[in-house]
């Protein structure tokens, strides 16, 4: 008797087996990290608003302070040698620490664990970033500003989860969950261009001390639960990665990433760090990023750099726009996952644009890429906060809306 063919599933029976994207298992956090993220995009909003009172009422006083010349950073290191420079490239590893503390728990029990969940939102991190470089070099920012494609590409995950939190319950929790992932996965990728495009003067011998560090924490993540252990590794591994040349600030992501959790010992270093880290960044150093690095004068480069204005803001809300969902549909048309439940698309096309907002990622590689050149740096200023405020009205506005009735709160295949 002949064997019967196999059936091969066809593209309509793989979108009928996918699973809606959830986020049960790990509610509880998510709900402490929104009411954190929720508290520190206030006072984030507030430390711009703050220095650009300062720096348009007393721009002598604001340039005087934050670049008051230091003599602390590694000689040939490549960093700004005053207190932006102290803060940009040094307390900022605080910021990062947290980031790669974030990474390395939802990938060992949170939602980057399970290939499923995670395959959805971090193409849409990796759509989202292509989209804004994208339409940033289509649109054209002007002569000498090619190289701040990097500028608009980060999602700031502070304002975004802000924002989710002020429109409260009629936001689904799968939502908030796609948008922390999502900013995870964008912050990965981030720290990799970063690395890349900031990355000048390359002396060797230090950048092989600090893979050897990073190779040292690696073996010791299955062998050590004391906190301190990797603390201190990721301080040893900042003053190689400054004196190699490479941006030293990624050494508390590339370390934090390896901190074991719960799960490989008793006591939890990564918990334990992530404790201080995570209030120190959001309360105290991106406060403080932002007040050192908002501060322009914003009348005087709306024309000379009209240019890179319009670009980064077209990147940051089309580009962005365009790019995360165009890859959630393709990742929902091959049948690969559902939307969140309870997601409908206009509340992901609402979540998209407010992805458009952003200040730290952004102005640090805006730092990077714009360091010689200060008119383009303050251009770049103006385009972020252009971008961000706009982004924050229309994703508000189309989530307002798309939650408004039952409508709006239909999924994929229903």
């Amino acid at each position: 008797m002949p064997t019967p063919p196999r059936h091969r599933p066809t593209l309509a029976d793989r979108r009928a087996a996918a699973r809606p994207w959830r986020a049960e298992t790990w509610g509880d956090a998510l709900r402490r990290l929104v009411a954190l993220e929720a508290g520190g995009a206030v006072i984030l909003c507030a430390a711009v608003v703050a220095a650009l009172f300062w720096a348009n009422l007393a721009a002598g006083s604001y340039v005087a302070f934050w670049f008051h010349p230091l003599d602390w950073f590694p000689s040939g290191s490549g960093i700004d040698d005053n207190l932006q420079g102290l803060l940009n490239s040094g307390l900022m590893t605080v910021f990062f620490l947290a980031i790669g503390l974030e990474i390395g728990r939802e990938r060992a029990t949170g939602s980057l664990s399970e290939n499923a969940n995670a395959v959805m939102p971090v193409v849409a991190a990796l759509g989202g970033m292509a989209g804004a470089a994208g339409v940033y070099l289509l649109v054209g920012p002007g002569p000498g500003a090619e190289g701040g494609w990097g500028v608009p590409m980060a999602t700031d995950v502070a304002f975004t989860l802000g924002l989710l939190a002020l429109l409260g319950r009629r936001i689904p929790s799968g939502l908030r969950v796609f948008v922390l992932t999502l900013a995870i996965a964008d912050d990965v990728a981030s720290v990799v261009v970063l690395a890349v495009i900031s990355s000048s003067n390359i002396h060797v011998w230090p950048l092989v001390g600090a893979s050897a560090v990073l190779a040292a924490v690696a073996v010791a993540r299955r062998r050590s639960g004391q906190w301190w252990v990797y603390l201190a590794a990721a301080c040893v591994m900042w003053f190689l990665l400054a004196e190699g040349g490479v941006e030293p600030t990624l050494a508390g992501a590339f370390v934090g990433m390896l901190v074991p959790t719960a799960a490989l010992f008793g006591s939890d270093p990564s918990g334990r760090l992530e404790a201080v880290s995570n209030p120190a960044s959001t309360y105290f150093v991106l406060p403080l990023f932002a007040l050192a690095n908002t501060g322009v004068l914003i009348g005087s480069h709306l024309h000379t750099e009209h240019q890179l204005i319009v670009a980064i803001v077209s990147a940051r809300l089309l580009g962005k726009m365009l790019g995360i969902t165009l890859a959630t549909a393709i990742v929902v048309w091959f049948g690969v996952a559902r939307l969140p439940e309870g997601v409908s698309w206009p509340m992901l096309v609402g979540t998209s644009a407010a992805c458009g907002m952003g200040f730290t990622v952004p102005l640090l590689f805006a730092q990077r890429a714009f360091n010689e050149k200060p008119s383009l740096l303050a251009g770049a200023q103006v385009g972020l906060l252009v971008a961000s405020g706009v982004a924050f009205l229309i994703g508000g506005a189309i989530l307002l809306i798309s939650t408004s009735g039952a409508r709006g709160n239909r999924t994929v295949g229903d």
